[in-house]
């Protein structure tokens, strides 16, 4: 019985501790977008992620600054990238929107759900 519990409890601390986890990655965004409507010049970042189950928050930083934040699902990867990359798709107006983030050697990517081009009418 004592072995039962002791097994349980390693198994509900193993459950919690790969379900939510964070980290922080340098990314380098080659030109300007935007990310939960949110605009980003081109440049050097500094990645905060928080991710829970299936569930992720990202922070864009620049400097000591949060300029942009989103939340996004955790998918997997075939195969992980040599290198952080961040994948856009390209607006009617000709800006491009953040879809995805995959971090370097790491086979999980964070996807963010399609911006509304109505959004916030």
């Amino acid at each position: 019985m004592k072995l039962l519990r002791t097994l349980t409890i390693s198994f509900c601390a193993l459950t919690l501790a790969v379900s939510a986890f964070a980290g922080t990655k340098s990314v380098l965004l080659s030109t300007d977008s935007t990310l939960n409507g949110q605009k980003l010049k081109a440049g050097e970042y500094k990645v905060d992620y928080k991710v829970d189950g299936q569930n992720a928050e990202v922070k864009f930083i620049r400097g000591n600054k949060t300029v942009a934040s989103a939340s996004g699902q955790v998918v997997s990867l075939d195969k992980a990238p040599n290198d952080s990359t961040i994948l856009r798709s390209s607006n009617p107006d000709g800006t491009s929107t953040i879809t995805e983030i995959q971090f370097e050697k790491d086979k999980s990517a964070v996807r963010f759900a399609p911006e509304s081009s109505d959004k916030g009418n």
